[in-house]
């Protein structure tokens, strides 16, 4: 092989990003997984249990592409590391990092034990940092050897009600709310060493995408909780909008969004996506807080303010 040669291998190895993304076994995860992989990226999909894996390999199969799985629990910073230490050890660098594994637990505030909202922040929350901090300085490496600023990148995956809370999914919101908060602070403290920090906020996606990451409060299923009233009439809508799909959006569309935000030099901090998430919280925006509380409280308990 001639050096020119060589140094086009180099080269182009370079350029082709790597990206990790974390809670692949379902989802958005798995969906852009299997989307970038086909664009040609070099995709860590990662899940805390590798035995879930099949959906991914089927949707990979599906777009004729392949990508490396990982075992990655992002509430374990021994898995973390690990995981780090293959993507170093393999690529020796790490372009894109999308913080995506999560899942929300419905339930009124009182019908939800502190052990069930403790683990709620314990992986929307506490899990992105623990990711992050351990990732950050392998980005920090790639970002100085990048002639690109802000090639590298965070994708930090929130949520609308992490800028819109609702009744019933206070816990989640929560953990969203906070998240959006560190993804901002950390948008300007990672500015300085040309990493760019991005917030996706989904609204409400397709059946399948929800279902295996949701939890429900046990004691919110106890017909003497004095919210099963509330947490029924709340269950009944949110079968009907799935049953209807009004305002369910394709996860796809958020694999694209996903893919738009990493070829974009330059991008804003937050992108909604869907439908509901850009009426929800552009109505929230716009509206006095009185006003929107009363459409709210309609809508999801009945109750006419």
């Amino acid at each position: 092989m001639d050096r020119c040669a060589r140094y086009k291998i180099i080269y182009y190895g370079f350029m082709k990003k790597t990206i990790l993304i974390t809670g692949c076994s379902s989802g958005f995860g798995m969906i852009s997984a299997a989307r970038l992989s086909s664009l040609g990226y070099t995709v860590y999909a990662s899940m805390r249990d590798l035995s879930k894996k099949n959906d991914l390999k089927v949707e990979l199969d599906r777009r004729n592409t392949s990508c490396h799985m990982i075992e990655l629990d992002v509430c374990n910073d021994e898995s973390i590391q690990r995981s780090i230490d293959t993507i170093t050890d393999k690529e020796g660098k790490l372009d894109i990092l999308i913080n995506n594994a999560g899942y929300g637990i419905g339930g009124f505030f009182e019908d939800l034990s502190e052990k069930e909202i403790r683990d709620q922040f314990e992986t929307n929350f506490f899990g992105v940092q623990k990711v992050t901090r351990i990732a950050l300085p392998l980005m920090r490496k790639t970002a100085m050897k990048s002639e690109d600023i802000f090639s590298t990148k965070i994708v930090n995956v929130s949520s609308a009600q992490g800028r819109s809370a609702l009744p019933g999914l206070g816990a989640y919101g929560s953990s969203k709310f906070a998240l959006e908060g560190f993804s901002e602070g950390l948008h300007f403290e990672l500015y300085p060493f040309g990493i760019e920090v991005v917030l996706l906020e989904p609204g409400t996606f397709s059946t399948k995408a929800i279902d295996d990451n949701s939890k429900e409060a046990k004691s919110g299923l106890n017909a003497q909780s004095p919210y099963i009233e509330f947490t029924n009439r709340l269950k009944d809508l949110h079968t009907k909008i799935l049953d209807t799909r009004r305002g369910v959006g394709d996860p796809e569309d958020v694999a694209i969004i996903i893919e738009k935000i990493i070829k974009r030099k330059k991008n804003k901090l937050r992108y909604l996506a869907g439908a509901q998430a850009k009426i929800r919280v552009g109505l929230r925006s716009i509206l006095p807080f009185n006003w929107f509380s009363k459409i709210i409280l309609k809508i999801t308990m009945g109750i006419s303010k």
